[in-house]
C-alpha cells in the first residue's frame, strides 16, 4: 500500500505546516484552514489553493483504488492459473499412473514362448482346429462331388483333358478330408500352442503359469 500524501501549508506567503492529505482536507472543512491557503507536494511545480486539494485527492484516490483492484486482479488471476496448472499436473500424474497401472496388469497377462521368444495374450486353443477341420472336410466333399460330376461327364464325352481335371479335383478333395480329419484328431490330442511356432512351452512372466480352456 502506498505511504501517505503529505502536502505543505503556506498562508500568507509563509508555511504553516505539513499534514496528510486526509487531514489536510479535514481541517479544511472544519475551518481550521482556508480555502485561500496554498498546498503543495512533491511532483508539483508551484503552489495551488487548498481548494483544489479535495479534488485532486479524490482523483488521486480513485487511481490508486484502480490500480489496487488491477494488481488484485492480476494476483487472483495468476492464482487461478497456478491453481489450474496444479490440477493439470494432478490429473497427468493420475492418468500417467493409471496408464502404469494398466500396462503393468496387461504385461501380467501376456505369455511368453519359450521357443520362438515371442509375446501373446492368449495362446491357441485347439478346439478351434476342430471346426475348422469341419469345414475343410465339408470343403472337401463339395470338390470331390464336383470332380466326380466332372469326370462322368467327361468319360461320357471322351474329353482327356476334362477326366484329368477330374481326377485332380478328386485327389484333391481326398488329401482335404485328410487334413481336415488331422485338424479334428489335433484339436483333441494338442494342448494350447504358441500362434507363432505352435510350441506348447510358454508361461506368463513371473507366474509360471498356463491357460485352462474351459
Amino acid at each position: 500500500m502506498s505511504s501517505p500524501l503529505l502536502v505543505k501549508i503556506s498562508r500568507d506567503g509563509k508555511e504553516i505546516g505539513t499534514y496528510e492529505a486526509k487531514e489536510a482536507i479535514r481541517l479544511l472543512v472544519y475551518g481550521n484552514l482556508k480555502e485561500t491557503d496554498f498546498y503543495w507536494h512533491e511532483g508539483m511545480t508551484e503552489w495551488a489553493p487548498l481548494s483544489k486539494l479535495q479534488a485532486s485527492e479524490a482523483r488521486r484516490q480513485l487511481a490508486e483504488r484502480a490500480l489496487q483492484l488491477k494488481q488484485e486482479e492480476a494476483i487472483k488471476a495468476e492464482q487461478l492459473a497456478q491453481e489450474k496448472a496444479k490440477a493439470k499436473e494432478e490429473e497427468d500424474r493420475a492418468v500417467a499412473e493409471a496408464v502404469r497401472i494398466r500396462t503393468e496388469k496387461r504385461k501380467e497377462n501376456i505369455f511368453t514362448c519359450s521357443c520362438c521368444k515371442d509375446t501373446f495374450e492368449k495362446p491357441i486353443d485347439p478346439r478351434d482346429l476342430f471346426w475348422r477341420g469341419i469345414g475343410v472336410i465339408l470343403l472337401s466333399c463339395i470338390v470331390f462331388a464336383m470332380g466326380v460330376l466332372l469326370s462322368s461327364k467327361a468319360i461320357s464325352k471322351d474329353m482327356t483333358e476334362a477326366i484329368i481335371l477330374a481326377l485332380g479335383l478328386v485327389v484333391l478333395s481326398v488329401l482335404s478330408a485328410l487334413w481336415g480329419l488331422l485338424l479334428i484328431l489335433s484339436s483333441a490330442l494338442r494342448s494350447p500352442f504358441c500362434p507363432g511356432c505352435h510350441s506348447t512351452n510358454y508361461s506368463r512372466p513371473n507366474k509360471g503359469e498356463r491357460p485352462v480352456f474351459d
